[in-house]
């Protein structure tokens, strides 16, 4: 058997292929697209260095009080509304809080948010989400 039309099917597929990929990034690159790419990439990959937007760390904590509401009491305090935290980028800078403002320095630990607490600290600080059952916080 002759495989040499075969071969030069699936070459040409796979050269076609190619081309239409390279013009799509030509096209996206002058129409201004690459911008928006970028930072949509950067969100997914490096969301520590990034840290996690404001508005979308507010809903996590909203959805984290409606979910410990219905657990028990003594479960509650160990609830993902109490106990875990975020790493944000409040001024937008690019780059997650750190301690101490400097966000660039990599040796100073990141601002841990957390969605309610009593008081802010330098290492700590509140999202503002308040969320109580009965007359008492979640977490207290």
């Amino acid at each position: 058997m002759n495989k040499k039309g075969v071969d030069l099917t699936i070459n040409t597929i796979i050269i076609a292929v190619l081309v239409v990929l390279v013009l799509i990034v030509v096209v996206t690159f002058f129409l201004g697209g690459f911008g928006r790419i970028t930072e949509t990439i950067s969100r997914v990959f490096f969301p520590i260095t990034l840290g996690t937007d404001l508005t979308i760390a507010t809903q996590t904590c909203e959805q984290r009080c409606e979910q410990a509401k219905l657990i028990s009491d003594t479960l509650r305090r160990n609830s993902a509304f109490c106990k875990a935290s975020f790493s944000i980028d409040k001024d937008g800078n690019g780059f997650a809080d750190r301690i101490d403002g400097n966000d660039e320095d990599k040796a100073k630990p990141f601002v841990k948010y957390y969605c309610y607490r009593q008081a802010d600290l330098p290492a700590e600080r509140s999202l503002g989400v308040f969320c109580q059952v009965g007359d008492s916080s979640i977490c207290d």
